[in-house]
């Protein structure tokens, strides 16, 4: 499936089971550092070859409060990310 899921780290089974559903844990990727930028979630769900790469597509920015879900290159891969909650 063309499907990848992240979270940031902390976050509660309630809020994981809200925003994701029921999924097996090894479907979901933790953004582990808080340094991570969007080029590093598009270098780990396996769309660019290098953190790099997807910097120099545009994908440096940071990764965005609250829920987002992006259909991301030829493959149509699909990117969940639950970043927190908006303030």
């Amino acid at each position: 499936m063309n499907i990848t899921n992240f979270i940031i780290p902390n976050i509660t089974e309630e809020d994981k089971d809200m925003f994701f559903g029921p999924i097996d844990p090894a479907d979901i990727f933790t953004i582990i550092e808080d340094h991570w930028i969007m080029a590093h979630v598009m270098h780990k769900a396996g769309i660019f070859p290098s953190v790099s790469q997807a910097r120099k597509n545009g994908w440096n920015k940071p990764i965005p409060k609250g829920f987002s879900h992006l259909v991301v290159g030829k493959l149509k891969r699909q990117v969940f990310i639950f970043g927190g909650i908006k303030e």
